[in-house]
């Protein structure tokens, strides 16, 4: 039996429908590498989870590190600061590219600088700090002293033959919003910047990310959002067959066709989905995947998302979990997209009076907007789940 390709709730073997954003990334990176320039938007890529932000960001960061560029990766979370993250893997990627960081010379002041502004980075970042933090994260002086880090880590980077620095953040909407707003302010002085300093930020968050970096910062200029979508019928062909074509593996038609519909274009189910077959029928080179084997895969499949829909569910609180059944009752078999207003008229509410549920369902990614004035789940077979739980 061959080992299954397939990699659900991991970076797949093949990254599949991604194309466009991977070609704008490069973009950014060849402008980097081959003219030194400062890209001065930074790029965050937007979706409900399974969809594959942080594989896309995994394959942004291979590209960046083909381009010759220094690559430092921070996934943000609530109860860590962003630039401390981004501040401290700096520092170890320039020690790897042999730039002298050791002290008196100038980044060792910079790292400092930027330490006595957060307050709590020397420790990490391995700078001595022997007195108190002056001010916070997302305060002017913050800004500048990251800002003048990340330049001058750039220009030394370039001058040991790096491409210039790239930064990369998954799960930005996690961040602290003091951090986020240091972020956004330093690549605001950073265009300013004599000489440019060669770096690019690439970002990837849920869809909530917009609202949480607006509120973060008065201005949205210096960031750039795409909305990653579920893929193409035949994109998602691809995601199945393709992993078991390099190994001389086959789909039966009908069996590719029938899990491309039930996954409704999401990649983390193309991939159970795939894997659970996969185990299945235990393929050797040269076999073909029948359609029958998929009722022997469902069993495998639903125990698993079973696990995923139950711990959604907790997720929500009890006025959400009244939202998520009367958006459940309204959803078709195809999953359309449920206007606000119904949802309201079923609850028996006004429009207004679902505004605070919904936005907390949108921070926690249960359901999305997918055009205005709509919702649906971010999961497909969710609703058929919250139908079944709150009948019984």
């Amino acid at each position: 039996m061959l080992p299954s390709p397939y990699t659900p709730g991991e970076t797949p073997t093949v990254l599949v429908g991604r194309e466009e954003q991977l070609e704008r990334a490069r973009a950014d990176l060849s402008m980097m590498a081959t003219y030194g320039r400062f890209l001065g938007r930074v790029q965050v890529d937007i979706g409900s989870r399974g969809v594959g932000k942080t594989s896309l960001l995994k394959a942004v960061r291979d590209a960046a590190a083909q381009s010759g560029a220094v690559v430092v990766w921070v996934t943000a979370r609530g109860d860590e600061s962003l630039v401390a993250g981004l501040t401290h893997g700096l520092l170890r990627a320039l020690e790897g590219l042999g730039v002298d960081v050791g002290p008196r010379t100038p980044l060792r002041e910079r790292f400092q600088s930027v330490s006595l502004e957060l307050g709590a980075l020397g420790a990490s970042a391995g700078v001595e700090v022997d007195v108190q933090p002056r001010r916070t994260p997302g305060s002017g002086a913050a800004s500048t002293a990251f800002a003048e880090l990340v330049s001058a880590a750039a220009i030394a980077a370039r001058e040991r033959g790096s491409a210039g620095v790239a930064l990369l953040v998954d799960e930005v909407q996690a961040a602290p919003r003091e951090d986020l707003r240091t972020l956004a302010y330093a690549w605001q002085e950073l265009q300013q910047s004599t000489p440019e300093p060669p770096a690019v930020v690439f970002a990837v968050g849920l869809p909530n990310a917009p609202d949480v970096l607006t509120a973060a910062v008065t201005f949205s200029e210096r960031f750039a959002f795409r909305t990653l979508q579920r893929l193409s019928a035949v994109d998602a062909a691809e995601v199945l067959e393709g992993p078991a074509r390099a190994h001389r593996v086959t789909w039966e038609p009908e069996l590719a066709a029938e899990v491309v519909r039930i996954a409704d274009g999401y990649p983390y189910f193309l991939q159970l989905y795939a894997d659970a077959l996969w185990r299945v029928v235990g393929p050797d080179e040269g076999a073909v995947l029948p359609l029958d084997a998929l009722d022997r895969a469902r069993p495998l499949v639903a125990d698993e998302l079973d696990t995923m829909f139950r711990a959604r569910w907790s997720k929500a609180a009890p006025g959400e979990r009244r939202l998520l059944v009367a958006l459940a009752e309204l959803t078709d078999d195809r999953e359309s997209p449920v206007r606000r207003g119904a949802i309201a008229d079923r609850m028996g509410v006004t429009s207004n009076d679902l505004s605070e549920p919904r936005r907390s369902l949108l921070d926690k990614g249960l359901v999305e907007a997918a055009d205005r004035g709509t919702l649906r789940f971010t999961v497909p077979g969710f609703a058929a789940f919250v139908r079944a739980e709150s009948a019984g």
